[in-house]
């Protein structure tokens, strides 16, 4: 029997309507696909990749098309898969799974998801970047330390400075009633190491209190001083040299303890910038008073290592850093410009590699 011409060829059709339903459906999913722009792909048993997005394929400069069936650990340049990448042995013993590993310099969050269809096994992989993830992660940890440690100095500076007060106390009564010169020199030694001791705690307490901002007028090179002394051990360990230029400024109003913060921060970073460069280490103080604008200029100065030219235009960003997670939180140039802008000033940074840099202050009088 023959079948009609015209049922022919509407069947044609309703197929051809199919076809072209079918292709718009999988362009559809790749498009979704492709949006994703965590790297995702798909191998089979023997590793070799199924689908992928454009993300994934990009991140080794190829087209997707161009790596379909390709063994996946071949773009990473390696002569076989990760440890991460498993095969499909048992379907009953692999579940969905995700671990953290390092490729290449940057940190991914891989997860896997095993699929199973028309009996055929494949698994799914999406790598997510996490680098700055981790790095602010590592950085939230290291301000929680920072944040405890500074309610442990608060509790020992307490306990130092009680038995000191005694020390002091009685150090003094002694050299009132003692009449031999080389006794009283003995006492003095003491009497002034005691209370050198006490006004590093009392800098202590007064720098790790926590309060809300309160401006007082301040005299800017009694200040420095003070937190100066509260950092003098290290700098002497360190063979650092201060050099003390200061000027007959005017006070200031600003918050004393913010102050001091903006002035430790420069002061380690200094000192940082010092050791990578490996000399006898030298940081300036230099104020002045600016009678044109009413403003009182602090220049803080090393001859460390110097700032890239590509690198200075970030240092007062948040959380950017050069040190690793250890040495520095990203946070103290960012809190520094913060405190400063707050207090209606202003701080810049001029640098020149392998010779130095200088922190520019400039905050208004009162």
């Amino acid at each position: 029997m023959t079948v009609p011409e015209k049922d022919n060829e509407t069947e044609l059709k309703q197929q051809s309507l199919l076809f072209r339903q079918i292709f718009k459906s999988q362009k559809w999913w790749q498009n979704i696909i492709d949006a994703i722009t965590d790297y995702l792909f798909v191998i089979d048993q023997e590793y070799k990749i199924l689908r992928t997005n454009k993300a994934f394929a990009n991140l080794f400069d190829k087209d997707p098309a161009n790596i379909i069936m390709t063994p996946y650990y071949e773009l990473f340049d390696l002569t076989g898969p990760h440890e991460w990448a498993t095969l499909l042995i048992e379907k009953e013993s692999l579940q969905p799974k995700s671990v953290e590993r390092e490729i290449n310099g940057s940190t991914y969050l891989i997860s896997s998801y095993p699929i199973y269809f028309d009996e055929h096994d494949a698994t799914v992989y999406i790598m997510k970047d996490i680098t700055e993830t981790r790095r602010l992660k590592d950085q939230v940890y290291h301000l929680d330390k920072l944040s405890s440690l500074g309610t442990l100095t608060s509790g020992v500076a307490h306990e130092i400075n009680n038995p000191l007060t005694g020390i002091i106390g009685y150090t003094e009564m002694l050299l009132m009633k003692n009449k031999d010169d080389t006794h009283k020199k003995y006492l003095q030694n003491v009497y002034d190491s005691a209370i050198r001791c006490k006004k590093i705690v009392e800098n202590m307490l007064t720098f790790s209190r926590q309060h809300r901002a309160e401006k007082s007028i301040e005299k800017v090179n009694d200040l420095i001083n003070r937190t100066v002394e509260l950092h003098e051990y290290w700098l002497k360990s360190t063979n650092i040299k201060i050099i003390r230029d200061y000027g007959d400024v005017p006070g200031i109003s600003i918050d004393r303890q913010q102050f001091q913060q903006v002035i430790l921060n420069l002061l380690i970073n200094a000192e940082h910038a010092i050791s990578e460069r490996n000399v006898k280490g030298e940081i300036a103080f230099r104020t002045s008073y600016n009678e044109k604008t009413g403003s009182v200029n602090i220049i803080v100065s090393d001859n460390g290592s110097g700032i890239p030219p590509d690198v200075l235009a970030k240092i007062f960003d948040p959380f950017f850093t050069t040190k690793p997670v250890n040495k520095g939180t990203g946070l103290g140039l960012s809190i520094a410009h913060g405190i400063i802008a707050e207090q209606g000033g202003t701080i810049e940074v001029e640098s020149s590699m392998g010779k130095g840099t200088s922190f520019i202050i400039n905050l208004p009088c009162s």
